[in-house]
């Protein structure tokens, strides 16, 4: 695709045309080249430099964040603004989904446009560092906000092989959740699987437990697969037994091997997250506690 491809592009489809006329579009795009991206393939990886900015022509990408995807790009958008910002690196992997195309403009061509017009390069500049800036204040915004109902993935070290094996036979059935999962567990499934996960938490020694049991209080978890080393012990055992506590207390399905895992993914493709009984537990605790405050007024 040449530049003026790119420019009919720009003019018809980016929100550019609501700051710029055509004609400084058309400069702008005269500095960009069109590369084809495989599917499943880096487009940009996290620790670069933040050399160049990108468009996307075709297909879709997702941004990932220790193999979390915190983001989605759809053809139409720009991404890597953080070249016009004081960013050295990329903070993000950017991965296409399936077979891309990208236009591309790096430093050079900044430094090429600014010797040609400095006016106009400099106002682009603004433009895409302020859009970056907003994206940041976006991103932190989102997360306090998370209305999903997640599918837990946890296990021991000991246990790890068995849970990436499990994931792989039943990818399928687990891709349909979005997912959760502990620290490590969740580096170690997307390098041995490509699990990409919606959320991540910590290591369970170091607060993982309790922050699923967290979304488990806050009504974000559908259910939660747990592979149990029965043969060692945990310096979190306290934790560990403090969440499948809360998932009695919830009504969550816990699984703790790959037979009842099983069992629950069955369960939950068939039953969706729908609850058909009272949460006895529940009610009982809410009662207790209106008899307190009333006789605390």
């Amino acid at each position: 695709m040449n530049s003026s491809l790119i420019a009919e592009v720009l003019i018809a489809h980016s929100e550019l045309k609501e700051y710029f006329t055509s004609d400084e579009i058309k400069s702008f795009s005269d500095y960009f080249s069109c590369q084809e991206v495989e599917a499943s393939s880096p487009v940009m990886s996290e620790g670069e430099p933040a050399d160049c900015l990108m468009y996307l022509l075709s297909g879709k990408a997702r941004v990932l964040a220790e193999g979390v995807q915190i983001g989605m790009i759809e053809a139409g958008d720009f991404f890597g603004e953080s070249m016009f910002s004081h960013e050295g690196s990329r903070a993000a992997n950017v991965q296409s989904v399936d077979s891309s195309v990208v236009a591309v403009f790096t430093l050079e061509d900044y430094e090429a446009f600014m010797r040609s017009s400095s006016n106009l390069a400099l106002r682009f500049r603004d433009y895409f560092d302020a859009i970056g800036f907003k994206r940041k204040e976006q991103k932190q915004g989102l997360l306090f906000k998370d209305d999903k109902k997640y599918l837990a993935l946890i296990a021991h070290n000991e246990m790890k092989s068995s849970l990436a094996e499990f994931v792989k036979q039943h990818s399928d059935a687990i891709g349909r959740f979005p997912l959760v999962a502990t620290g490590t567990t969740g580096m170690m499934l997307y390098r041995e699987t490509g699990l990409v996960l919606g959320r991540k938490v910590a290591s369970g020694p170091l607060g993982g437990d309790q922050a699923i049991g967290t979304l488990v209080s806050t009504d974000n978890v559908c259910g939660i697969i747990f592979f149990r080393d029965p043969l060692s012990a945990h310096p979190h055992h306290a934790d560990i037994e403090a969440l499948g506590r809360l998932c009695d207390v919830y009504q969550i399905p816990f699984a703790t091997n790959p037979g009842t895992a099983e069992a629950i993914l069955n369960y939950l493709i068939e039953d969706g997250t729908r609850r058909s009984m009272r949460n006895q537990v529940l009610e009982k605790y809410r009662d207790q506690q209106k008899k307190v405050l009333k006789e605390g007024a």
